[in-house]
C-alpha cells in the first residue's frame, strides 16, 4: 500500500469512527425503469388537494421512508405525480408479486428455472424478493410492521417447519389492509402462532379424580400474550395513550390472573385444520396444514366456566359442539377487540414502528379515533389507521426535522431493505441469498422472524441510559445497538456495497445467484463529488445531510484517485460515498 492509498484509508477510518460516535451522541440526545406505470387494477386517481401535494424529492423520500423499505428513483417519481392520498389508495389495491407459501413450494422464484432453495433458507428468500421488488411496498413495510407487534420466530421456538414461517407471513400481509378484528383472529388461529405460544393441541382442564391426568390445567401462554402485548397491554390507558388512574392515583392494571386463567379455558381445542376432528387430525398425523387456519375440536374444549374482562361464559353440561367452542372463542376476540384500549395501544405501536419512537399524546389520540371510526362506523379499519398514521400533521410536519425530541433509529433491517430498493439490488436468478442476518458480529444484529423472544428485538417502550431515560424518551432500537452490532453493520454494509458491484461480481466468478447493484446513474456523477451527494442526500437521507457530513465525506472522495485504488476510482467513490452515509446519523436517525 503506498503512502497516498495509507493516508486516504485513514481519512476513511478517522470519518467512519467520527460518524459513528456522532451516531451515538446524536440520537442519545436527542439505465433504470421510469416512474412505475398504474396497472389493471390501480385504482382511478383523485385530484388532489393542496394538502396532499408533495412539493420537493426529499418529501416524497421522507413519506417513502415511514411507509415502505425505502425511497428509489421510480418511487419518488410516483408519488411527486399522484400525492400521498392517492399512492395510498393505489398502494391498498395492489398485489403481491408473489406469496411466500408458493415461493418455498416451488424454492425459489416465480419463472425459477433452477429452483434450489433449502428448507430453512426459503421464506428469508421469499421476504427479500418481495420487500425488495414488491410494487405494494406498502404491504410489504406494514407486514413486517405486524411481524414485530405478533411475534412468532424461529429462535427459541419449537416450530419444526420452516414453510410454517412462509404461511404466517402470508397471513399478515393478507390482514395488512384489512380489519384488526379480523387479523387478530388469523393471528389466533394460525398453527405457527399455536406452536410458538403453545396454545395448538391446548386441552381443557381436568376435574375427574379417577383420571390420569386429573389436575390438568390449559396452558396460558397465549392468553397472557394476547392480552399484554397484541391488544390491551398492562395498564388501562386513554385515547391519548395515558395510564388512568383509580381512586389512589394507582395504575389501573389491565387484567389478573383470573382473567388469564379464564381466557385460557377459552382458547382450549384449537389445532390442525383438516377434514374431521379425529384424535389422528388432532395431533396432525394426517398432515401438518400450516397455511389454514386451526380449527376447534370439542371433544378438548372446556365446558367449564370461563371468566375473563368482565365477561362470563356460563359453564354448560350440554355436550360440547364445534360451534359452541367457535361461540366462545368469538365472544373472547369480540372483548379484547372492543376493549376501550386497543385503539390507542395498537395505534402507538404502528406510530412506532413507521414513523416515530416518542409520538405526541394528540398524533395517538388522532389515530385512536381513526381505529374506532374510520368515517363510515367501522372500528378497526387498517387502511383508515394507516392513512392516518402516515398523514397525520405531526408526521407531515417538516419541523419535527429539527425537533432533538422526535424521529426515530432506523432497524438494521430496514437500512438493508433500503440499501436493496435505492440501489436496485437483484440477483439474475431473482433469488436474495442474505441470510443469518441476524449475527451482531457478521450480519445486521437483526433479521425478520428472527426475535429472540415474543417480546421482539426490543420493548417499544425501551429507553437507553442517560439522557434519553432522564428525559423519559423512549428509544426503543437502541436495545439492540451497542459497539458489537455498530461494528457488525458496518463491516456487514462495507462488504455488502464493494461485493454487489457487477466489476466485483464478474472478477470473483460469483454464482448467478450474487446479487448486484445498479450504480450506473451514481458512477456517472462519480467525477462531480457534489452531483452525487446530491443524488445520495435524497435516496438515502431524505435530504437531510448535513454541512459538516457533506464536507468531510466530499474531503474524502475527492482523495480517492485513481493511482491510489485498485478498483476504478468511480466505483470507489460511488462505495465509499455510500458506505459513509449510511453510517452517519444523519442516516440511520429517521427523521
Amino acid at each position: 500500500m503506498n503512502v497516498q492509498t495509507l493516508s486516504t484509508w485513514r481519512q476513511v477510518t478517522k470519518l467512519a469512527t467520527g460518524l459513528f460516535t456522532a451516531l451515538l451522541l446524536s440520537a442519545c440526545g436527542g439505465g433504470k425503469e421510469g416512474p412505475s406505470a398504474p396497472t389493471d387494477l390501480d385504482p382511478p386517481l383523485q385530484p388532489q388537494s393542496v394538502q396532499d401535494t408533495v412539493p420537493d424529492d426529499a418529501q416524497a423520500a421522507r413519506f417513502l421512508t415511514q411507509s415502505t423499505f425505502g425511497p428509489n428513483t421510480e418511487a419518488i417519481a410516483e408519488l411527486r405525480q399522484i400525492g400521498y392520498g392517492n399512492w395510498l389508495t393505489r398502494q391498498f389495491a395492489r398485489p403481491g408479486i408473489d406469496t411466500h407459501w408458493d415461493y418455498v413450494q416451488r424454492m425459489g422464484p416465480p419463472g425459477c428455472t433452477v429452483c434450489d432453495a433449502s428448507d430453512s433458507d426459503a421464506p428469508m428468500e421469499s421476504f427479500w424478493f418481495q420487500a425488495a421488488l414488491g410494487t405494494d411496498q406498502l404491504r410489504q413495510r406494514v407486514a413486517l410492521a405486524l411481524s414485530e407487534i405478533f411475534v412468532i420466530s424461529a429462535v427459541n421456538s419449537s416450530i419444526d417447519d420452516h414453510a410454517a414461517f412462509a404461511a404466517y407471513l402470508d397471513m399478515l400481509s393478507r390482514n395488512a389492509f384489512g380489519n384488526f378484528r379480523s387479523l387478530l383472529e388469523d393471528v389466533t388461529r394460525q398453527p405457527a402462532m399455536g406452536y410458538y405460544l403453545s396454545h395448538i393441541v391446548n386441552m381443557k382442564e381436568d376435574t375427574n379424580p379417577k383420571s390420569s391426568t386429573y389436575g390438568r390445567t390449559p396452558d396460558e401462554n397465549y392468553a397472557r400474550e394476547v392480552m399484554q402485548l397484541f391488544t390491551i397491554g398492562l395498564w388501562e390507558i386513554d385515547d391519548y395513550g395515558m395510564r388512568k388512574k383509580d381512586a389512589n392515583k394507582q395504575d389501573i392494571p389491565t387484567y389478573g390472573l383470573d382473567d388469564v386463567m379464564g381466557l385460557a379455558r377459552v382458547l382450549t381445542g384449537l389445532s390442525w385444520h383438516g377434514p374431521d376432528q379425529s384424535n389422528d387430525t388432532w395431533w396432525g398425523k394426517t398432515g401438518k396444514t400450516w397455511n389454514q387456519p386451526m380449527q376447534m375440536y370439542p371433544q378438548y374444549h372446556s365446558s367449564g366456566d370461563k371468566v375473563f374482562l368482565g365477561v362470563h361464559i356460563p359453564a354448560t353440561t350440554d355436550k360440547m359442539t364445534q360451534a359452541m367452542a367457535d361461540a366462545d372463542l368469538k365472544m373472547a376476540l369480540d372483548t379484547l377487540f372492543r376493549h376501550p384500549n386497543v385503539p390507542a395501544f395498537f395505534g402507538r405501536q404502528l406510530i412506532k414502528r413507521l414513523v416515530t419512537s416518542n409520538p405526541s399524546a394528540d398524533y395517538v389520540w388522532r389515530v385512536a379515533q381513526a381505529f374506532k371510526d374510520n368515517g363510515h362506523g367501522v372500528r378497526g379499519d387498517m387502511k383508515a389507521v394507516l392513512r392516518a398514521v402516515l398523514l397525520d400533521p405531526e408526521a407531515r410536519d417538516l419541523g419535527k426535522l429539527t425537533d432533538p425530541n422526535w424521529g426515530k433509529l432506523r432497524e438494521p433491517m430496514i437500512r438493508w431493505g433500503n440499501y436493496l430498493r435505492a440501489f436496485h439490488v437483484r440477483s439474475s436468478t431473482g433469488q436474495f441469498r442474505n441470510q443469518y442476518l441476524e449475527d451482531p458480529v457478521y450480519g445486521l444484529g437483526q433479521g425478520p422472524l428472527h426475535a429472540p423472544s415474543v417480546f421482539n428485538w426490543y420493548s417499544p417502550d425501551y429507553s437507553p441510559p442517560g439522557e434519553l431515560l432522564d428525559a423519559g424518551l423512549a428509544a426503543p432500537e437502541f436495545q439492540i445497538t451497542h459497539e458489537t452490532s455498530l461494528t457488525g453493520y458496518n463491516n456487514f454494509m462495507e462488504n455488502k456495497i464493494r461485493a454487489t458491484t457487477a466489476a466485483y461480481v464478474s472478477a470473483t466468478q460469483a454464482k448467478a445467484d450474487a446479487i448486484v447493484a445498479d450504480y450506473s446513474a451514481e458512477i456517472a456523477l462519480a467525477n462531480d463529488p457534489d452531483k452525487l451527494l446530491d443524488r445520495l442526500d435524497i435516496l438515502l437521507m431524505n435530504g437531510q445531510m448535513t454541512a459538516a457530513t457533506r464536507a468531510l465525506i466530499k474531503d474524502t472522495l475527492t482523495r480517492i484517485t485513481a493511482k491510489a485504488w485498485i478498483w476504478p476510482k468511480e466505483e470507489t467513490r460511488v462505495h465509499m460515498a455510500i458506505r459513509l452515509l449510511m453510517a452517519s446519523p444523519e442516516y440511520l436517525v429517521q427523521k
